[in-house]
C-alpha cells in the first residue's frame, strides 16, 4: 500500500485491533532492519488485538522509485513480514508533524482505536519489553 498523506496510514489497520502500533523504518536503516524480526514476533504473539503497521521511508532516498519500491517488497518477502507495510511517498515533514517525531528512525508508536497516543519508543525496540508494554496497554484499553 502506497500513501502520500500520513492520515491514510490508519487505513492499513484491522478494525478488530484494540491497539495500533506504527513503526517508521527504512531498509537502509540498520537498527530498523534489526528490529523487524521482533516486530514480526510481536505481531504474531499479540494476534488480532494489536495491529502492527510498518511505514517505510525508503522513498526519501534518491533513485528510481519503481526499483526502490521493488527493493522494499523484496525485503518484506525475504524477511517473512506478515504485518502490513505502508510505502510512504509523501513529504517527510508532513509525516513527522503527523506522528510528532523528529524524523529519526526507527520509531514505534502505539495508539488506541481512536488515535490517542499511548506509548512511543525512539530507537530500536526490545521485544520482551515492548510485548509487556503492549500487554499492559491491552489490559487498560479493553
Amino acid at each position: 500500500m502506497e500513501v502520500k498523506d500520513p492520515v491514510q496510514i490508519a487505513n492499513a489497520f484491522s478494525a478488530a485491533a484494540k491497539i495500533h502500533v506504527v513503526n517508521v523504518w527504512a531498509t537502509w536503516c540498520v537498527p530498523c532492519v534489526q528490529e523487524m524480526g521482533d516486530l514480526r514476533a510481536i505481531a504474531s504473539d499479540l494476534g488480532p488485538q494489536v495491529g502492527v503497521v510498518g511505514v517505510s521511508l525508503d522513498d526519501m532516498i534518491p533513485g528510481d522509485r519503481t526499483a526502490i519500491r521493488g527493493h522494499v517488497s523484496e525485503f518484506v518477502v525475504k524477511n517473512r513480514i506478515a504485518f502490513p507495510i505502508v510505502y510512504y511517498s509523501g513529504k517527510s515533514d508532513a509525516l513527522a508533524e503527523y506522528l510528532k517525531f523528529s524524523g529519526e528512525i526507527p520509531i514505534t508508536i502505539a495508539f488506541d482505536r481512536n488515535g490517542k497516543e499511548l506509548w512511543r519508543r525512539q530507537g530500536r525496540i526490545d521485544r520482551r519489553a515492548t510485548t509487556e508494554t503492549l500487554r499492559k496497554l491491552l489490559r487498560r484499553n479493553p
